[in-house]
């Protein structure tokens, strides 16, 4: 009895240890993608701008890691369901590691492109992938290890443009230096999942890989279709949109907002932080809770404290006010989004984890493309109430959506 509880003991110690493992791995690859374009990005594209007409293209050139994203998560996630979670991994992070190196020969705008269009395939296809692995592992506990996940790949997200930032400012503008540092996180990021996995192919693993199906359209075609038929993975898809076309409102326009009222710079720039904040704090936490007492219930509470909160952003003016407002759109957004990944898990068979975590990114890759640019027009008619009451009204409706698709 006292070997089989140390057995457990020893399991579950090493299952912490694999977690924190790649939980770092998220962290230098996502430190390393953030780096490289915030807040660098825009001012590298605007140097290498030599006429009006490539001036149009900047956007273009923000852009364009976004739209692997919308490609390749949901083949990569089904990918790896067929093929395993290893290989999949070590793919995104050798391009983390080596997609920095070609800024280096980026000498005009085109170039620039074309490098943050392979750049954007490493995240497309690690987030998904990762995140399977994580609900494969810790099916018990999965929303709050998948939370925990997040909330640590976050930081990295949140120091990045700090540290790009400060190497900008010690090497005066020196953009190559920034893209060096990117290179550096990548490749740690990289010699981790190399040692991580390298003695992790056991003879089970040979077993498992010899059961699965060789590739053929109708076999990758399958899992693809019944994700897409089935109409809980959608509506919580819709939902995972439509928080992240919130958000990528919210983390703009809030800003501009503030700015109009002539708040003081240092304090505008603490609003993403405390954005950011919330999230770090929160989602580990709700995972937590949401694994206790279901997912349902946490989801449309965020959503529901989402929207709730949002259209009040225009009638406030007092700085205090407007963090308070941030910091319940904050706490929604981490109950929403602590719990689809796990939701979606819940509900797929094992062999699909893939899949529906890769169509949950896709989905949720195209609402927050949609959100900045919708809200841009949104604004020129209606000014920034409009913003803010169609982020209301997307959050309400997605939760009706949500709550009659059972």
């Amino acid at each position: 009895m006292t070997n089989e509880i140390q057995d457990k003991k020893g399991v579950k110690n090493l299952k912490i240890i694999s977690f924190f493992i790649i939980s770092f791995i998220g962290f230098f690859a996502l430190f390393s993608s953030t780096m490289s374009k915030s807040p660098i990005l825009p001012l590298f594209a605007e140097s290498l701008i030599t006429s009006e007409f490539e001036a149009q293209f900047i956007g273009y050139v923000i852009a364009a890691s976004t739209v692997p994203g919308i490609l390749v998560s949901m083949i990569a996630g089904r990918l790896s369901d067929m093929y395993g979670r290893r290989k999949l991994i070590l793919v995104s992070t050798f391009i983390f590691a080596t997609a920095p190196f070609f800024y280096l020969f980026a000498i005009n705008i085109w170039i620039l492109m074309i490098v943050r269009f392979y750049h954007g395939f490493s995240t497309a296809i690690f987030v998904p992938v990762a995140m399977a692995a994580i609900a494969e592992s810790y099916p018990e506990n999965k929303g709050k290890y998948i939370s925990s996940f997040s909330s640590i790949i976050l930081v990295g997200r949140f120091m990045a443009p700090i540290t790009g930032g400060t190497i900008l400012f010690i090497t005066t503008n020196y953009y190559y230096g920034v893209y060096i540092a990117c290179a550096i996180s990548g490749a740690i990021a990289l010699t981790l999942t190399v040692f991580f996995y390298r003695d992790r192919t056991t003879q089970t693993e040979f077993k498992d890989a010899a059961k699965r199906p060789s590739l053929t359209i109708k076999i990758f075609a399958r899992g693809i279709k019944e994700v897409l038929t089935h109409k809980i993975i959608l509506s919580t898809s819709i939902v995972q949109a439509s928080q992240y076309f919130a958000f990528g409102i919210i983390e703009a326009y809030i800003i501009l907002y503030a700015s109009s009222l002539h708040f003081d710079a240092w304090l505008i720039g603490l609003i993403p932080a405390i954005l950011t904040l919330m999230l770090v704090v929160f989602k580990p936490l709700m995972g937590y809770f949401s694994d206790k007492v279901g997912r349902r219930l946490i989801i449309l509470l965020g959503l529901l404290l989402g929207g709730g909160v949002s259209w009040m952003v225009p009638i406030t003016t007092n700085y205090i006010l407007v963090i308070l407002i941030l910091c319940g759109f904050g706490i929604g957004m981490a109950l929403v989004v602590s719990s689809t990944t796990a939701y979606v898990s819940d509900i797929s068979k094992k062999e699909d984890y893939g899949a529906a975590i890769g169509t949950l990114s896709t989905i949720m890759d195209i609402g927050q493309t949609i959100g900045p640019i919708l809200s841009g027009y949104i604004l020129i008619a209606f000014s920034f109430g409009g913003v803010f009451f169609m982020i209301s009204i997307v959050l309400i409706i997605s939760a009706l959506i949500f709550y009659l698709i059972k």
